[in-house]
């Protein structure tokens, strides 16, 4: 009796997977992923769809879902076929898993990897995840290759997988620049509910953003309303200058209603594919005080070694310091090794314009110190006084008696009173050292060394004017 209940079993395994193997129009290949080394000991199922359009030679668009897909198989073959969208590989992720040896479940990492506010799920994805996908072929020996390109790149989640692509898209919006989240969990799980702050205290990155969520979505004593916080965050992007467009649907915590308006939201995504989408104009008054139309971020080396450190120098140029090395980067790229003593700043350590105080870092904090210097150059009253989203790397203070600091979000800047006013993002997201040399902000940021023209100097010309209480 059982073996032939296993018989059936097999057979009906079997079936189900021939049906799933001719149901679509394209192909699906399937594999576990395992030994992560940024979620150490996870398990995960992939399962990428490859529709019948793709010929192996030129690198498709992506789709990924961190949510789920086999619903979405269908849409793809339609709107590939309608001309909406360009050739798109869908990849599903699954939340990671940890097993013991008799294969039970010691550990569901779904929250920590989804609801996180750091960039640390995007490097999965861009280091870890696609690397994975692409090593692998069709049937027919096509091999899959997915192109590198943001433009090309769109990511959708529900419920923390919503939370979790918005948060992919915008910490690094050089690898995702279309995004659909659903029911996202913006939220007190793991900060997301600082979510409307962040994206009003930031320039606006190139991503285009659909947000739907359910007028009765999760309520919850200890987190709050779901549809509340989603309100919050597209009055956010709004306010930011995003291109984003919503849906409020009737009912509770569930994809069912994303899922009936997929095809409309990825026409609309991909609506002028290939142009990227546009950064749109915030309402900050910080933002646009400090930004002018025609200066963004310019690469100017991409060989910077790890542990570097820009120091100030002159009003043309900075220090790039990597151990005992040191040379000067020009405002124009030049780089010229720099020969006998110099003396350095301490990154860590800011004086204030006029140098009537003293900022800072302490190690591991989110937290930044300042401390009065009296007559006689001593320091006294110190306070916990900046506070930051993010823990503080290297510090420096701007002509107007703003501090600069680099982090993990980017460069936060907080004004005379300690507040964070504006977050200065970089196209690879976290920032390890920072400089100014005049009007022009040097930045590196995995690896590579940017520049950027700002509408504020880092040239101290004595004591700024106070802003008093703000």
């Amino acid at each position: 009796m059982k073996q032939t209940l296993k018989a059936i079993i097999l057979i009906f395994c079997f079936a189900m997977a021939s049906l799933e193997t001719f149901a679509y129009n394209g192909e699906i290949v399937k594999f576990k992923m395992e030994n992560s080394k940024i979620y150490p000991g996870t398990s995960r199922s992939i399962t990428i769809y490859v529709p019948k359009e793709y010929d192996g030679n030129k690198p498709a668009c992506l789709w990924l879902s961190v949510s789920g897909g086999s619903f979405m198989f269908d849409t793809i073959d339609q709107l590939i076929a309608e001309g909406s969208i360009p050739v798109i590989i869908g990849v599903f992720v699954s939340p990671g898993q940890i097993r013991d040896a008799e294969d039970k479940v010691v550990r569901y990492n779904r929250s920590n990897e989804l609801d996180r506010m750091d960039g640390r799920y995007a490097e999965f994805l861009e280091t870890e995840v696609l690397p994975a996908v692409c090593t692998h072929k069709t049937q027919d020996g096509r091999p899959i290759k997915i192109s590198n390109r943001a433009t090309d790149r769109a990511i959708y989640g529900n419920s923390s997988g919503g939370i979790c692509a918005f948060n992919a898209a915008w910490q690094r919006p050089d690898l995702f620049s279309r995004v659909y989240a659903s029911c996202g969990t913006f939220v007190s799980f793991r900060g997301g509910d600082q979510f409307p702050a962040l994206v009003r205290k930031c320039e606006p990155r190139a991503i285009r953003v659909f947000l739907q969520d359910n007028d009765k979505d999760t309520w919850n004593p200890l987190f709050g309303s779901w549809f509340e916080y989603n309100e919050l965050m597209l009055s956010a992007l709004q306010f930011a200058g995003y291109e984003v467009e919503y849906s409020w649907d009737e009912g509770g915590h569930s994809s069912k209603n994303a899922r009936k308006i997929m095809p409309d939201v990825m026409r609309w995504l991909f609506k002028d594919w290939p142009e990227l989408p546009k950064k749109g104009k915030s309402q900050s008054k910080t933002v646009a005080s400090m930004f002018s139309e025609g200066h963004e971020w310019r690469c100017i080396a991409e060989d910077i070694a790890d542990g570097a450190i820009l120091h100030p120098y002159s009003e043309e140029k900075v220090i790039l310091q990597t151990g005992r090395s040191k040379e000067f980067i020009s405002i124009d790229g030049t780089r010229t090794k720099a020969k006998g003593k110099i003396a350095l700043t301490d990154p860590y350590t800011a004086i204030y314009p006029g140098g009537t105080h003293i900022a800072k870092r302490v190690e591991g904090s989110n937290w930044i110190w300042d401390y009065i210097v009296t007559p006689d150059g001593k320091l006294s009253h110190g306070q916990q006084f900046y506070y930051l989203y993010a823990d503080a790397g290297q510090i420096l203070y701007d002509a107007s008696g703003y501090l600069y600091v680099a982090s993990d979000i980017g460069i936060q800047v907080c004004d005379q009173n300690g507040r964070v006013r504006t977050i200065i993002s970089l196209p690879g997201g976290y920032v390890n050292t920072i400089a100014f040399a005049g009007n022009y902000l040097f930045a590196v940021s995995r690896g590579k060394l940017y520049i950027r023209k700002l509408l504020r100097s880092g040239t101290h010309n004595g004591l700024p004017k106070s802003e008093k209480q703000g």
